[in-house]
């Protein structure tokens, strides 16, 4: 993690213990760093802080509904944008005590506000930033923690991210990405059928 980030992270951590969203930050952090190297024009100052802060909202939700808030069967689709304006709320009380200003705080916060229940790119940074709060589910951690929470195998998981995520991936890095981690996945599931 960058330096002038870890501030930022120890904040927001404290708002991550819930639905694995410490350990998705981090996967996504990392991803978002990557996502920017191939788009030079983006602004990592806005899309990282906006990455380490865009799930905090989920704390704020009450445990009962929380894994009924998200995902392919979604009950609660109110709840899913509550979480956005709590994250927003969370930022916008952290982010001045960490020395930004109003205008870097509008910025960051204009990409929390609706990473979730905003399809299109508002701008580049929103669209690398929702790539790569996405791009995690494609990881074999990503993979495993969905599995996990709707209780449902690995080729279940794969079907649902090639059928419902992959065609929401907005920037064509994100999209290869995507492609890479997906078809590594699938090789992985049916190795022994090409093996003596």
């Amino acid at each position: 993690m960058r330096k002038q980030d870890e501030a930022i992270w120890e904040v927001a951590k404290k708002h991550l213990n819930v639905r694995n969203n410490d350990e998705h930050t981090l996967f996504s952090y990392l991803l978002a760093q990557r996502i920017v190297e191939k788009y030079p024009e983006s602004d990592i100052e806005v899309i990282l802080p906006a990455i380490l802060l865009h799930d905090t909202g989920w704390s704020k939700i009450p445990k009962d509904k929380l894994f009924n808030a998200f995902g392919p069967n979604n009950k609660y689709p109110e709840l899913t944008r509550q979480h956005e304006l709590e994250s927003v709320a969370i930022a916008r009380q952290v982010l001045p005590e960490l020395g930004f200003t109003n205008q870097q705080i509008e910025a960051i916060t204009a990409l929390i506000d609706g990473h979730d229940t905003t399809k299109n790119a508002r701008s580049l940074n929103d669209a690398i930033h929702k790539d790569a709060d996405k791009l995690w589910r494609y990881t074999p951690h990503g993979n495993r923690i969905i599995g996990e929470w709707f209780e449902i195998e690995q080729a279940e998981v794969l079907e649902i991210l090639e059928n419902f995520v992959l065609p929401t991936i907005l920037t064509d890095f994100g999209r290869k990405q995507a492609i890479i981690f997906l078809e590594t996945a699938k090789l992985n599931l049916n190795l022994k059928k090409y093996l003596c």
